[in-house]
């Protein structure tokens, strides 16, 4: 957990990052003083990743969840004038032709299909519609990486990458990091820090090696 004792660990790398702006390494510094001041909350504690539930944690092998960038086929059958291609926004919506704006993030293709479908059958605009869904491009990962690794900044990971490929991608720790405080923080649905232990990244069983990084995730070694 990044507390103000712990913070100027991470106001240290943030300041010394040599990509960043005189304006985004202000605005890095914030963020992690902003950071630290939660902690101390009772909404800003952290939780371990073995006290999530199975949705939380995720899986390679899990339905797949759409999300901003994404790329999705809309096909609606003996309809080609509702049919083609749309990308899901920053916003969480897609639109789909003469249906207009359709929340899409967050959601697997089969019940999108089925929202759909209704949404076409509530307007009048097809009667028993039947509603195909192709992911034709998957956004990838745009995550921050912050405090005691080499290579600390915002990198660009495949979608479906766990906590080995951001550490990897990162330069892995440096002399300082404690392995027992790795965290990623989520904002989705609402602000958690969830913790981890690298032994349990590197063991052949558990959790950790299940969980999968999203979009917006931010990564915190302390």
């Amino acid at each position: 957990m990044l507390t103000h004792d712990s913070a100027p660990a991470a106001i240290r790398f943030a300041v010394r990052a040599p990509w960043l702006s005189g304006a985004a390494r202000l605005f890095a510094v914030a963020t992690v003083v902003a950071l630290a001041g939660c902690a101390s909350s009772p909404t800003g504690k952290f939780v371990w990743l073995d006290d999530l539930t199975a949705g939380q944690i995720g899986s390679p092998q899990e339905a797949y969840v759409t999300g901003p960038g994404d790329a999705v086929a809309v096909g609606v059958f003996n309809h080609p004038e509702l049919s083609g291609r749309a990308r899901i926004r920053l916003d969480g919506f897609f639109t789909v032709p003469l249906l207009g704006d359709v929340p899409a993030a967050g959601k697997t293709l089969s019940a999108l299909s089925r929202e759909i479908e209704k949404l076409l059958e509530a307007q009048n605009l097809v009667v028993g519609p039947r509603v195909s869904l192709v992911l034709e491009e998957v956004a990838p990962i745009k995550l921050s990486i912050l405090g005691e690794v080499k290579s600390p900044g915002l990198y660009t990971l495949e979608a479906g990458a766990g906590l080995a490929e951001a550490l990897a991608t990162s330069g892995g720790f440096t002399e300082f990091a404690h392995r027992d405080r790795l965290f990623i923080i989520r904002r989705v649905p609402e602000l958690v820090r969830i913790r981890f232990r690298y032994s349990d990244l590197t063991s052949a069983t558990g959790s950790a090696i299940k969980f999968r990084l999203k979009a917006g995730d931010t990564m915190l070694v302390q």
